[in-house]
């Protein structure tokens, strides 16, 4: 168990305008309101965010590695560049937020909300997103290798050019989601009925187990 220092909670929660660059790694902030502060760049590396509100905050460049965020509040933030990597966001709530660019490898993210976010040329190697509300959201050129997507709901999500080498897709809700140019050559437990709710072009990387002829430059027929 990770041992976290003791910060002045309400201190931190006062000058949350003013936490550029901020050193609070180990800091216990649960349930801190840090709505809408300006924490660009800080380092939060091990401290304790769970059930903190970030709602509209901008955590940009922020090094969040091994980070509790538990039940936090993310919504709409602006979060490029972010370090999660090792992070514990189960239950979290990222709807709408800007995550372009952000590392969430090893990351926990089960049954958190993310609809609508961006995560454009985001790393999600061998994460936990099993459960999770993917609705709508910005994958595009993503790195989701090994990321286990059980029983989530990726229903028109952008998945477009995203190397899903290894990742678990079992009962993956993937209806409408755009998986142009994408590489599920070795994505684990995909369906023809997956690939059928989805969008494809012949681009699309498919698993050897589910071979298609391509009839037209956007049709296509299972063999």
């Amino acid at each position: 168990m990770p041992i976290f220092m003791s910060i002045d909670k309400q201190k931190a929660e006062a000058s949350k305008k003013n936490l550029e660059n901020a050193d609070l790694k180990n800091a216990d902030l649960q349930e801190a309101d840090l709505s809408e502060g300006i924490l660009i760049e800080a380092c939060l590396e091990n401290s304790n965010l769970s059930e903190a509100d970030l709602c509209q905050a901008d955590i940009s460049g922020a090094n969040l590695k091994n980070a509790q965020l538990h039940r936090t509040v993310l919504y709409r933030c602006r979060g490029k560049e972010v370090d999660f990597s090792n992070a514990v966001l189960t239950q979290a709530n990222l709807v709408e937020a800007n995550l372009s660019g952000a590392n969430f490898t090893h990351a926990n993210l089960m049954e958190s909300n993310i609809e609508g976010a961006n995560l454009t040329n985001t790393c999600f190697k061998d994460a936990n997103l099993s459960e999770v509300n993917l609705t709508g959201v910005f994958l595009a050129n993503a790195n989701l290798l090994g990321a286990d997507f059980t029983n989530s709901e990726c229903i028109a999500a952008d998945l477009a050019g995203c190397d899903l080498t290894g990742a678990n897709l079992h009962n993956t809700y993937l209806n409408h989601a755009d998986l142009s140019g994408a590489n599920l050559k070795s994505a684990l437990n995909l369906t023809r009925d997956q690939v059928e709710t989805a969008f494809i072009n012949k681009e699309t990387l498919l698993p050897d187990s589910i071979p298609i002829i391509w009839i037209s430059k956007t049709e296509y027929e299972f063999e």
